[in-house]
């Protein structure tokens, strides 16, 4: 293999860092996600990284995305490359005694009062370690964090994936749980026990990343007239189920810590429930964190521990 390059800058070095998440993530396609770039920007990058080299690093079109001989070895040598960068960034911060430095981190809504969430213990640790560090927290919906996590607008997420969705990432790293049981108003719920548990024509409020365990659940096939809510929220689910006219998986928590526990009624509460794995999810590998963000993590991870 012959490279028609005699030095690397820094624009040689992003295409080839792009190279190496496109191979990791199986292609152009799932990698706009993780880089926060479009397919046209990437196949550009790429191409012109193929052009500073003088080789074909890849086939790509309809039988999908392969590695030739000579980009099996260009991928090699990225991660010789990053591996090196990472040691040299690591020096680098031990030279700096005092940790500085902002981290962005993004949550998902209503897990305030769920105990085992790591959060604020973190915070409090994570302000110990130095005066000169900052935090801002964005409370929201997966879409909305998962955009400015593409963006670069965050440095981390705390989340709910689906099995599809974990393997979009670099970087997923489960930290607590959270239990959620199909509740209505006391009225109402003693209206369905009354009926055997029978869902026949009442309002369900389902949807998000749990939609299809929620449908399995509650084995939708067998009636006919339910009436399924599509766009299932928290805070819509709540309000819609203290109206009596809707009922609603919530979490535990949410219920049980509030006054909401004496208008609510879970049902069948053994065999009506589930649990979310909530993770920290990362953009791109954890060695590509600021040493802020770095430290952050590390005060999550070990927070997650304790709560456990």
């Amino acid at each position: 293999m012959s490279i028609n390059i005699e030095k690397l800058d820094k624009r040689d070095l992003r295409r080839l860092e792009l190279f190496s998440e496109i191979v990791e993530q199986g292609g152009i396609s799932n990698a706009t996600l993780t880089t926060g770039l479009s397919q046209p920007v990437l196949s550009k990058e790429l191409i012109t990284l193929e052009k500073s080299l003088g080789v074909v690093l890849c086939n790509r079109g309809r039988s999908g995305f392969v590695l030739t001989d000579e980009g099996c070895k260009v991928y090699n040598y990225a991660n010789e490359i990053n591996s090196l960068l990472s040691d040299y960034a690591a020096k680098l911060k031990g030279v700096q005694s005092k940790l500085i430095g902002h981290v962005r981190v993004g949550c998902l809504d209503n897990t305030v009062s769920l105990s085992s969430n790591p959060l604020s213990k973190a915070i409090e640790a994570y302000y110990k370690l130095s005066d000169d560090v900052e935090l801002t927290l964005e409370i929201g919906d997966f879409t909305v964090l998962n955009e400015k996590l593409a963006k670069n607008q965050l440095d981390m997420m705390i989340v709910v994936l689906n099995d599809h969705q974990t393997y979009s990432y670099p970087h997923v790293e489960p930290i607590f749980t959270e239990e959620s049981c199909l509740y209505a108003r006391k009225d109402l719920a003693e209206t369905i026990r009354n009926n055997n548990y029978s869902l026949e024509s009442q309002r369900i409020n389902v949807g998000g990343y749990a939609a299809d365990t929620m449908y399995s659940l509650l084995d939708v096939s067998q009636y006919q007239n339910l009436k399924l809510i599509d766009g299932w929220h928290v805070e819509s689910g709540l309000m819609l189920t203290l109206a009596g006219t809707h009922i609603s998986f919530l979490p535990t928590h949410l219920i049980e810590n509030h006054d909401y526990r004496d208008q609510f009624t879970a049902l069948k509460p053994k065999q009506w429930h589930f649990s979310s794995q909530f993770s920290i999810v990362l953009r791109n590998h954890l060695r590509g964190l600021s040493p802020a963000a770095s430290a952050f993590y590390d005060c999550l991870i070990a927070a997650a521990k304790e709560s456990t």
